[in-house]
């Protein structure tokens, strides 16, 4: 009994975290943290957006950028959006 509750709290937490991190990748804003903590972890940039990318496709069932070049697009206009 007590083995299959901690499997039961095991997946519990385990769903938590998955749904706290799509609760984060679902916004603008929480892609984009979640990039610059992905960042020190890859070679390049686009390492890092790949990997986010690929997360949130695993999450999703689809790509939340069409590529890296879409998401330097989207974030640079936001940017100079937000500083005027």
């Amino acid at each position: 009994m007590d083995a299959e509750k901690n499997a039961l709290n095991l997946r519990l937490e385990k769903l938590e975290k998955q749904n706290q991190l799509m609760r984060q990748l679902s916004t603008r804003d929480g892609f984009y943290a979640k990039y610059f903590e992905e960042i020190p972890k890859a070679k390049t940039n686009e390492e890092a957006f790949n990997t986010l990318n690929d997360l949130y496709f695993e999450l999703f069932g689809e790509y939340r950028y069409s590529d890296f070049d879409s998401f330097k697009t989207v974030t640079n206009r936001n940017y100079k959006k937000n500083k005027k």
